[in-house]
């Protein structure tokens, strides 16, 4: 009797305890190996960024208030063993180099890249001003809330574009532009995306000032945005159409800096938004 009393003792004891949480399974190949890395330093305002990027993956750029430039880094690689991965990461490195007003960075890559690698930076920077000149091989690139003088030039890959100032040059030779910009008008020297292939979805907010410039040459321009006062009369943005090829050339608001967006094969959808 005192040993059965004591085994179901020890039974609610045991089943009293909080459980341990179960450890992660490593599933080999199956599951994607990722290493993560970092770098902060300060910068200033007005400094030039170059990003030169040889290695498949994604670039994000987004403005912060600080005198201070932070670079996430992840290589990530798909369908290989820990082992051959690390292997593997030792022939991609990446390099981060900087001073106060200079900072490059750069992935290596091969002139074939393979499908189960990518690596992918995040960066943050001074919102009141920062240049850049990016050079992506494959990778989609997204740029918001800062303004600055940027030039990128993508081989295959998307650009979103959001919320910026002063002047920006992006072209991908095949992917799609989405552009969303804020404010009552474009502070600085223009705006500027081209693609080769690929559609463009362009939003303004339904009371900015823009000398507009839109075209493609095989494709189709739909537009939802207000009505312009011409002359004192209410008319609609003019789409001209020939054979093929679309164009919207037209003053809306006040007018000003040129906004510019051309796919040589794509539609545009231009669209109102409300401030």
């Amino acid at each position: 009797m005192a040993l059965r009393l004591m085994l179901a003792l020890l039974l609610l004891a045991a089943a009293g305890r909080p459980q341990e949480p179960a450890r992660q399974q490593n599933t080999g190949s199956n599951t994607p190996y990722v290493e993560k890395s970092e770098k902060q330093f300060a910068f200033y305002p007005g400094g030039k960024i170059e990003i030169s990027a040889a290695a498949p993956g994604s670039c994000k750029i987004t403005g912060w208030d600080s005198a201070v430039v932070r670079v996430e880094m992840e290589k990530i690689f798909y369908y290989l063993t820990a082992g051959q991965a690390q292997a593997l990461a030792k022939l991609y490195p990446m390099h981060v180099t900087y001073t106060q007003t200079l900072a490059k960075i750069s992935t290596a890559g091969s002139k074939r890249p393979t499908a189960n690698m990518e690596i992918n930076v995040q960066i943050f920077v001074p919102r009141e001003r920062t240049d850049f000149n990016i050079k992506m091989i494959k990778g989609d690139l997204s740029v918001a809330s800062f303004s600055g003088s940027v030039e990128a030039t993508i081989e295959e890959g998307n650009i979103e574009a959001r919320d910026l100032g002063g002047y920006f040059s992006l072209m991908t030779k095949r992917g799609d532009l989405q552009i969303e910009l804020s404010g009552p008008r474009w502070i600085g020297y223009g705006f500027t995306g081209a693609t080769r292939r690929g559609a463009i979805d362009l939003k303004l907010p339904v009371d900015y000032s823009a000398a507009l410039q839109l075209e493609t040459r095989d494709g189709k321009i739909s537009v939802d945005y207000p009505e312009q006062m011409v002359e004192g009369e209410s008319v609609p943005l003019h789409v001209l159409e020939k054979k093929k090829a679309s164009a919207v050339k037209e003053k809306i608001g006040a007018g000003g800096v040129p906004i510019k967006l051309m796919t040589v094969s794509g539609n545009i959808v231009f669209k109102g938004i409300a401030r």
